[in-house]
């Protein structure tokens, strides 16, 4: 669903938060290294910088994930843990130098796994779990607001298509009807029953309003021109008064009153604008 965050469609930047950037301090070391040291030595300052950098960007990421997370209603878990893989570069920088100083293997990777172990502890694991996949509310919720506007963009797209020919009258009588459309959709979304009883007429309706709009673009310009205008317009107002009878009698099985969904439709083409 749109409506549920996702790693893939989290936003990366390149900059590191502030409390990382002090990290880089840890690197002074390995700095003087590519000036005094060796070529061996500055071959593994490379290295361990390089190392370093990827751990603490890795890291700033993971912490963007995760607050991303924390502040979505609904979540999947991050299919890549940033913070333990960063934390596990920092054991391995830590290895490769304290293997430098011992003989034996078994010193450098104990400190490995110490500065692994303190890296999870100081910076947390990444979400382990889905969120709020299992709250049936929230999931209606979300998919009502995909159905509206997966609706609205197809609408917008039959009306920019009408558009196109340069008609005015066509094109303000077919926003007309779109508006009408949405509103209809809009006003049942606040009932799960309600729009899933409207999913097949609406679909319908597109269905249809494409086909009509499709047969006056194979004719616009030529002979039968005045003819298709005022066949499609025609069928427009009949599918329009057929689609909002429709959704008065969806209405009142649900319980509404005919009433209540007149109101609605009323205000909705009144003027957005109110006099002071």
């Amino acid at each position: 669903m749109r409506g549920i965050f996702g790693t893939s469609g989290f936003k990366r930047s390149g900059n590191l938060d502030p409390g990382l950037n002090v990290l880089f301090l840890a690197a002074f070391p390995l700095v003087l290294w590519l000036f005094q040291g060796s070529s061996a030595a500055v071959v593994v300052a490379l290295v361990e910088m390089g190392l370093f950098a990827a751990a603490l960007r890795l890291i700033s990421s993971g912490h963007k994930v995760q607050r991303a997370y924390e502040q979505a209603e609904v979540a999947y878990r991050p299919k890549v843990p940033r913070k333990v893989l960063g934390s596990l570069l920092i054991g391995v920088m830590v290895m490769i130098l304290a293997g430098m100083h011992f003989h034996t293997l078994m010193f450098p990777v104990l400190l490995g796994f110490f500065a692994f172990g303190l890296g999870l502890s100081a910076f947390g694991l990444d979400p382990m779990a889905d969120k709020g996949l299992d709250n049936p509310e929230v999931l209606a919720r979300l998919e009502a607001a995909d159905y509206i506007e997966l609706v609205n963009d197809t609408l917008i797209e039959l009306s920019e298509r009408v558009a196109a020919l340069g008609d005015a009258e066509l094109t303000v009588r077919t926003d007309g009807v779109r508006n009408m459309a949405s509103r209809v959709v809009k006003a049942m979304s606040g009932n799960r029953q309600d729009l899933r009883r409207m999913n097949k007429p609406v679909d319908k309706f597109i269905e249809i309003l494409s086909t009509e709009i499709g047969r006056l673009e194979q004719v616009w310009g030529g002979e039968n021109t005045a003819f298709a205008r005022r066949r499609y317009l025609a069928k427009l107002q009949v599918l329009a008064d057929s689609f909002e009878e429709r959704a008065r009698r969806s209405g009142v099985k649900s319980g509404r009153d005919v009433f209540d969904m007149e109101a609605d439709m009323l205000l909705g083409r009144m003027p957005q604008e109110t006099a002071a």
